[in-house]
């Protein structure tokens, strides 16, 4: 298992945007294509856009990943070696990340994190 550090974040910026730049990645979708989704959402269920519901909703609902809570108390990493074949969004305590072949993409090496939920994309 790997990390290669990837920032989507168009303008390069660091900025605590890790929905959209896991989203981004995981469903080959643009980076401002997932933020407006997201914005929208927020916006129908009245809360930040980068909250758990929204990404949840657009993730569940719209994308409708199948999600697996049955990994929880591993790490990336771990979790990663068990999947070492396709592309998943792994949410740990206030993060989203994402995992393509056995590889982390992020802006920070989080492999020791804890896995909470993982969404597969199809």
């Amino acid at each position: 298992m790997k990390y290669k550090f990837l920032n989507l974040q168009p303008l390069g910026h660091r900025e605590e945007d890790c929905v959209c730049r896991a989203i981004s990645l995981a469903v080959n979708e643009d980076y401002y294509t997932i933020q407006h989704k997201l914005d929208l959402i927020g916006d129908l269920f009245d809360c930040e856009e980068l909250c758990v519901c929204c990404y949840k909703h657009l993730l569940d609902s719209v994308y409708e990943l199948e999600r697996y809570e049955s990994y929880q108390g591993m790490t990336i990493e771990e979790f990663l070696n068990l999947n070492p074949k396709g592309t998943f969004i792994i949410r740990v305590q206030g993060h989203l990340t994402c995992g393509i072949d056995g590889v982390l993409y992020d802006i920070w090496d989080c492999r020791n994190e804890i896995v909470d939920i993982v969404w597969k994309v199809e």
